[in-house]
């Protein structure tokens, strides 16, 4: 999955290797692959063949693989790219076939089309969202998943929804809208379904939450530090090994069948 920030009508993002092992990490530990991979393999069941463009690190792909599937993933960073071939290695009779790349440099992969393809949470806006289905459509044989954000809530960095909306300062419309809105009839997908899941972190301690915090939010006036600290305070939740920052998200899984 590539970043909640990234912006694909500028220069071309890819994480910093810090930022990549953060969010891979505690996306493992979220409920993101039990709620969103589950409703995937219940309308799709396993795959056979999965072209993973944008994998991140490869979680949510390799749970819709069935035993023996051919696995072809595109993924820019290479943090990821290691996770993706760790979780190749324990997954048995998988064939695993990376690619460094972003989806602008699709056509220079000489990708062969898959039976399905598998676009999990690249969020391509600033008006190209057709040019970005243009690419992906066509490598798609029988099914295209395009995932995006559907929350009422931000879509900046993976915990702004945290946040009260007077410290992430973020649009709040659902992703998937912005995105339906730049396609044209002929490009809408065939069926929309939507799944609840949360993005959780577990800090070692309401310090260290409070400097991961300001450290996303960057130079904060006393005011506003005086609003986080009080959010912190009544919002994190004490729980076994730490205390948890929970953040609610919908995923909005768009569908086109060949």
């Amino acid at each position: 999955m590539t970043p909640p920030t990234q912006q694909l009508s500028c220069a071309p993002f890819v994480w910093p290797d810090r930022e990549a092992a953060f969010y891979a990490e505690h996306l493992a530990a979220s409920n993101y692959v039990e709620r969103v991979g589950g409703r995937l393999l219940e309308l799709l069941g396993p795959q056979q063949q999965l072209l993973d463009i944008g994998a991140g690190s490869g979680i949510l792909g390799r749970h819709l693989l069935a035993p023996g599937g051919q696995w072809t993933v595109v993924e820019p960073n290479a943090f990821m790219r290691g996770s993706i071939q760790r979780l190749a290695a324990q997954t048995p009779r998988v064939g695993l076939s990376l690619h460094d790349g972003l989806w602008q440099e699709l056509g220079a992969l000489a990708l062969a089309p898959a039976a399905t393809v598998l676009c999990a949470n690249i969020p391509v806006d600033d008006g190209q969202a057709q040019a970005f289905l243009q690419q992906v459509r066509p490598l798609a044989t029988q099914t295209l998943i395009w995932n995006l954000p559907a929350q009422e809530g931000p879509r900046t960095y993976c915990l702004s929804g945290f946040l009260p909306p007077q410290l992430h300062r973020s649009d709040m419309t659902p992703g998937y809208q912005l995105t339906l809105a730049e396609l044209a009839d002929r490009w809408q997908p065939d069926q929309i379904h939507f799944t609840d899941w949360a993005f959780s972190t577990l800090f070692a301690s309401p310090e260290a939450a409070l400097m991961h915090f300001m450290e996303k939010l960057g130079a904060l006036d006393g005011a506003a530090q005086g609003l986080l600290e009080r959010h912190l305070q009544d919002h994190l939740q004490k729980v076994p090994g730490g205390w948890l920052a929970s953040a609610p998200k919908r995923a909005a899984s768009l569908i086109w069948q060949s």
